[in-house]
C-alpha cells in the first residue's frame, strides 16, 4: 500500500490530518481539497493519500481487500501524525479507510466523508460486479460500519441519497449528517466564449468504466441516427472492442484531469451524456453543468440530485437505449432547449457545486467539532 504525506510545520493555527482515498473518482475531490488547503495560512495541515494498490490475499471473511488495505494504511498513518504532535482533527474520506481506527476517532473528533454507504453501494451491486455474502456477515459489516459512523463527530456525504441511507440504514441522528456536495473547481471548468455554430450537435461521454457507464447503450442509442446529424466522443479507460463504423464516433483513451484535451472536448461538446446502469454520485456531471452543457443520465444513485429532469437535463431509465436514443432527438433537434438547460445546469453548478465554497464548509465543520477557531484566508 502506498502512502504519501505533505506536512506543513504545526503552530498555533488549526491542525488538521486529512486521510484521502485516492481510487476511482475520489483523486479529484482529494486534489480539490488539497487546492483549497494550500490557500488557507490558517490551517496547518497533513495530507495522507491512501492509493488504491490491493495485493491479493489480504481478504478476510468480513471486510474486502480495498477495505483491509485502506483501513491498516489510514490506521498506521494516523499513529504517526497523532504522535508527532498536536491535532484538533482528522478528516477521512471515505468511510472504507476508517474501519479499523475507531479508538483514533474516538479520541480526536474525526470528519468522516462518504459519496454512499456500504448499504448503498449493496442496493446497486450489480452493475459493479459486486456479489453480497451472507445475510449473517452482511450483518457483522454492517455493525463494523455502524461502529466507525458512531464514532465520527461529523459525517459529510456527498448526497441526500447517502445522508438518508445513514438515518435508515445505520440509525445515525440525523443532525450528525451535512450534505455537502464536492463540487468542480469553476476557476477550470467554465463555458466556451462563443457556442458552435453550423456543425452538427456534438455528444459527449466520460466514464472509465464503459460498460457500467451505459457505453454500449449510448451506441445503441446513436445507431440509427444518420451520420450527419450528430458527433459523439467517448472518452474513456476501458474501450469496447468494436465500434461502429461511423465517421462520427471518436474514442479518447487516457485523457485524465489534469489534460488540456479533456477541457477541450467539454467546451466543443453541445450535450453530455452519461446513461450509467450504477453510480453512487456522478462527478462528471457537475463538471459538464460548469461548462454550460445540458445532462442526460439515468435515474440510479444520487444521479436524480444532479439531474433534474426538465431543468438542467433529462433522466431516462437504466439500461434503456430506446428512451436514451428518444431524449437525445429531442436535445439534437432542439438547439433551444439545449441551450436553456445547459444555462440552467451552469447556474446550478455556480449555486451548489463550486468545490472552493464547498471545501471550506467541510474545513468549518472541522474547526466546530474540534472546538479551534479558524479565520478564512480572503479569496484572492
Amino acid at each position: 500500500m502506498k502512502q504519501s504525506h505533505d506536512w506543513v510545520e504545526p503552530s498555533e493555527r488549526a491542525a488538521f490530518v486529512f486521510v484521502l482515498e485516492q481510487g476511482l473518482g475520489h483523486r479529484v475531490h482529494g486534489q480539490n481539497l488539497e487546492r483549497v488547503l494550500r490557500m488557507e495560512q490558517e490551517i496547518s495541515a497533513e495530507i495522507v493519500r491512501i492509493e488504491h494498490q490491493v495485493r491479493r490475499g489480504t481478504r478476510v471473511p468480513l471486510l474486502g481487500n480495498w477495505s483491509v488495505e485502506a483501513s491498516l494504511a489510514s490506521r498506521k498513518a494516523l499513529r504517526g501524525c497523532l504522535l508527532a504532535g498536536r491535532r484538533d482533527a482528522i478528516f477521512i474520506h471515505t468511510q472504507v479507510a476508517s474501519l479499523l481506527s475507531v479508538g483514533m476517532m474516538q479520541a480526536i473528533p474525526t470528519v468522516l466523508s462518504m459519496d454512499a454507504t456500504p448499504i448503498n453501494y449493496d442496493r446497486i451491486a450489480g452493475g459493479y460486479r459486486h456479489k453480497r455474502q451472507p445475510a449473517v456477515v452482511e450483518g457483522l459489516k454492517r455493525q463494523i460500519n455502524q461502529r466507525a459512523f458512531a464514532a465520527s463527530a461529523a459525517i459529510v456525504t456527498f448526497s441526500r441519497w447517502a445522508a438518508d441511507s445513514l438515518v435508515a440504514d445505520y440509525g445515525i441522528p440525523s443532525e450528525k449528517i451535512h450534505v455537502i456536495r464536492p463540487g468542480v473547481d469553476l476557476g477550470r471548468w467554465y463555458p466556451p466564449r462563443s457556442p458552435r455554430v453550423g456543425e452538427p450537435p456534438r455528444i459527449l461521454f466520460v466514464g472509465g468504466d464503459f460498460a457500467r457507464k451505459g457505453g454500449h447503450d449510448l451506441l445503441e442509442a446513436v445507431r440509427e441516427m444518420p451520420d450527419d446529424a450528430v458527433e459523439v466522443d467517448i472518452v474513456t479507460t476501458s474501450p469496447p472492442a468494436t465500434l461502429p463504423q461511423r465517421p462520427n464516433v471518436r474514442v479518447h483513451v487516457g485523457l485524465d484531469h489534469e489534460r488540456p484535451d479533456l477541457f477541450e472536448l467539454y467546451r466543443r461538446a453541445d450535450l453530455f451524456v452519461l446513461p450509467s446502469r450504477a453510480e453512487c454520485y456522478g462527478h462528471v456531471f457537475c463538471e459538464a453543468m460548469a461548462c454550460g452543457l445540458p445532462v442526460v443520465g439515468c435515474d440510479v444513485g444520487a444521479v436524480p440530485e444532479l439531474v433534474v429532469d426538465g431543468q438542467n437535463g433529462m433522466l431516462v431509465p437504466p439500461g434503456s437505449p430506446g428512451a436514451l436514443a428518444q431524449a437525445l432527438r429531442t436535445l439534437i433537434e432542439d438547439r433551444d432547449l439545449r441551450h436553456r438547460l445547459g444555462e440552467r445546469g451552469l447556474a446550478m453548478a455556480r449555486a451548489d457545486h463550486d468545490a472552493d465554497r464547498n471545501v471550506r464548509e467541510v474545513l468549518q465543520l472541522m474547526a466546530e467539532v474540534s472546538g479551534r477557531q479558524w479565520a478564512r484566508t480572503p479569496a484572492p
